[in-house]
């Protein structure tokens, strides 16, 4: 087995070619017509009230995806004869005069009920999907980025079935705890925490808790858990590339937020590296390979 040595130059180098990597994957993400596929699919699907949730989840607790039968037509795929609708609640916009500016605005009348369908209702096209699980072993790093967490104070839990991948919480009294789903495959799970740890090196409560849908945030925690696997010879390509292509909009918003945060996510990312070269002795060698 060949060994590592540390070298902070080599190291700098590494980590700015993942960043390009980055990049460079996003870019090619984006381009194919299986992402242009996914955006419009994802267009159909509306974002619901909380009581609409409560009214989808009450009638059909397994529903994942729902959209109307037009939507679903719209999609290549038909809702099955004899599928019972989802009720839930739909405004009703009426446009009226302002009475400070005199101009037509629309305003909220009230609620008529419509329905919706859940995707197991319906049969034809599969729906696309750019990221899933990664599948593979994390070769021994999963336990290592649990050290590093370990020393700086951070509580680690694994617990399945939390609802995501995993989670990054500040408590009153100041402790940090990472949650990762251990019901994920190994790989992913380390993914899910370096993700995690890059939120506990980068980001404060205030700010986790601000973070947005097309977040600065979730792109930066990403790029960190993509760098730290790259390093070690773990890809997390075909997941980190998707996802922060995601959360950022498309590649030239997700491009262009890199390298504004490059240097923070370099930073985050070589504090982890370091301390994990630097702890591990040469009986301890990860010896990691692409999973």
């Amino acid at each position: 087995m060949k060994r590592f040595k540390p070298s902070a130059e080599a190291a700098e180098k590494k980590q700015q070619e993942a960043l390009e990597l980055l990049e460079q994957g996003i870019q090619q993400l984006t381009e194919t017509d299986n992402w242009q596929q996914y955006l419009r699919v994802q267009s159909c699907f509306h974002r619901y009230s909380f009581k609409n949730v409560v009214m989808i989840l009450f009638q059909c607790p397994e529903a994942t995806r729902v959209a109307g039968y037009r939507a679903w037509q719209g999609m290549g795929r038909q809702v099955r004869q004899g599928e019972k609708a989802i009720a839930i609640l739909a405004p009703i916009m009426r446009q009226v005069d302002d009475v400070e500016t005199g101009e037509k605005a629309r305003r909220l009348a009230g609620f008529k009920c419509s329905s919706v369908f859940d995707v197991s209702q319906t049969e034809g096209d599969e729906l696309p999907e750019i990221y899933t699980s990664l599948q593979g072993d994390d070769a021994g790093l999963l336990k290592q980025l649990e050290d590093f967490a370990t020393g700086l104070n951070i509580r680690v839990r694994f617990e399945g079935c939390l609802g995501a991948s995993g989670r990054c919480m500040w408590f009153a009294d100041g402790h940090i705890e990472i949650a990762v789903d251990s019901l994920l495959p190994k790989l992913h799970q380390c993914k899910t925490f370096a993700h995690e740890l890059g939120h506990a090196l980068m980001h404060s409560e205030q700010d986790y808790r601000q973070h947005t849908s097309k977040s600065q945030l979730e792109l930066e925690a990403e790029s960190v858990a993509f760098m730290v696997l790259n390093h070690f010879g773990l890809d997390s390509g075909g997941y980190s590339f998707a996802y922060v292509a995601h959360w950022s909009g498309g590649a030239e918003a997700a491009i262009a937020q890199i390298q504004e945060s490059g240097r923070r996510i370099q930073a985050a990312a070589h504090q982890i590296i370091d301390w994990i070269e630097t702890q591990q002795s040469p009986a301890m060698e990860l010896g990691l390979v692409a999973a």
